[in-house]
């Protein structure tokens, strides 16, 4: 339907979801006994994460002991465990496709956690797809949200959102729908408390519901949208563990990890070279937003604090002649770094791009999910490390980088 601003889309009760405070402890569902969630609680000698309590709670579910509800949401609702895209449920040869030493060591990490405490629920159901555990955990952390400072929720139905962007300076307008190519999230979930029937006599369940709540006017057909990072964003490497997806075309939160010594914090780049290198076309276009691989490559450099709009030529010379030399020096070492990241990528960009061309793109998704956000994951990676190396060359070199 027609949505307008401020309408609730969804209404969800609290007592239909898993919830966890630090502060006033454990909800769920009444119905059912919940078994291993009860069980690893009461026996584990240190506190379980609010993440690991509700995965077991997942794993209950879908064995039919959190009632009728939750199996049935599990088993139909919820993705399949061999069409998961986060790495933490892939082996070995399915990280590799990733191209990308740091997530895929992290990813293990994870796996490994989960072995230690619970080696049981992760037997791997099948060559290539994951135990129970893994599934579950799976999708509570791509699926559940900070409800409080330390509160955290599974919300059915409200868990189909989609990400989109996050509205300028938190301020959506009331109909614009996408900035710079990318579409904006439309609503928002909130939780809404109700006056206490337990102090009126009426049970346990405090009348308190979880809505999403649209941000702007949501024309009829329009997929309604979340944003999963707020408006500082997320690195490619988050999105892809947390989600098992990144955002196409540039994201501009997303950073290349540099190692910097105590020679290149003392020694950054000067962003008015940089400036000049690029041309203000390419500066201006970065500090928009509207080259986000520019942007990010900008932002995971080190970089003198210093306002290039009050910069000139003169000065630009200036700078290079007496400090650049040592600035020079750090440019050549943090391109060292880069260029080792790039030579991770065992195939290139442009095979990459034509992986998900046309109807082969369409099929590889429809067929292999996970191979599909791979590729995406090391195209994004590929291009933000291509526009760090062309800045860092030219930097190095005194050639213009246009």
């Amino acid at each position: 339907d027609q949505v307008a601003k401020g309408d609730v889309l969804m209404r969800v009760p609290t007592t239909a979801a898993f919830v966890l405070d630090y502060n006033t402890g454990l909800r769920l569902p009444a119905s059912a006994g919940w078994p291993r969630l009860r069980g690893s609680a009461a026996g584990s000698s240190d506190p379980l994460p609010w993440d690991i309590l509700q995965a077991l709670a997942l794993v209950d579910g879908l064995a039919g002991d959190g009632g009728e509800f939750w199996q049935r949401y599990c088993d139909e609702l919820l993705p399949a465990p061999e069409q998961l895209t986060l790495p933490m449920c892939w082996e070995g040869p399915r990280l590799a496709q990733l191209q990308h030493t740091d997530i895929a060591q992290a990813a293990t990490a994870q796996k490994a956690r989960l072995t230690a405490l619970f080696p049981e629920l992760m037997e791997p159901l099948a060559p290539d797809v994951p135990g129970w555990l893994q599934w579950a955990f799976a999708c509570v952390r791509s699926r559940a949200f900070r409800v409080g400072t330390d509160a955290f929720a599974f919300v059915p139905f409200l868990d189909f959102a989609n990400h989109a962007e996050a509205p300028a300076n938190g301020q959506p307008t009331p109909t614009a729908s996408i900035t710079q190519g990318r579409p904006i999230a439309n609503a928002d979930f909130r939780m809404f408390a109700t006056t206490s029937r337990r102090e009126e006599g009426l049970g346990e369940d405090d009348g308190s519901f979880f809505e999403l709540v649209a941000l702007r006017d949501i024309d009829l057909g329009e997929e309604v949208t979340i944003c999963y990072s707020g408006p500082e964003g997320y690195t490619n490497q988050r999105y892809m563990a947390q989600y098992g997806f990144v955002p196409r075309g540039g994201n501009p939160a997303d950073r290349i990890r540099v190692d910097l010594d105590a020679e290149h914090q003392a020694a950054p780049l000067e962003l008015a070279r940089l400036q000049d290198l690029i041309g203000d076309g390419l500066f201006l276009a970065a500090l928009r937003g509207t080259d986000p691989y520019l942007f990010a490559a900008l932002k995971s450099l080190p970089l003198k604090d210093e306002d290039p709009r009050v910069m000139d030529a003169y000065s630009i010379q200036q700078r290079t002649t007496t400090r650049g030399d040592a600035s020079v020096r750090t440019a050549t070492s943090l391109l060292r770094q880069v260029e080792a990241q790039i030579a991770e990528g065992t195939t290139p960009l442009e095979d990459d791009e034509l992986m998900l061309a046309g109807s082969a793109g369409e099929q590889l998704f429809s067929e292999n999910p996970r191979l599909a956000a791979a590729v995406i994951y090391r195209i994004e990676r590929k291009r933000l490390l291509a526009t760090t190396a062309t800045l860092l060359r030219a930097y190095a070199r005194g050639n213009n980088a246009r």
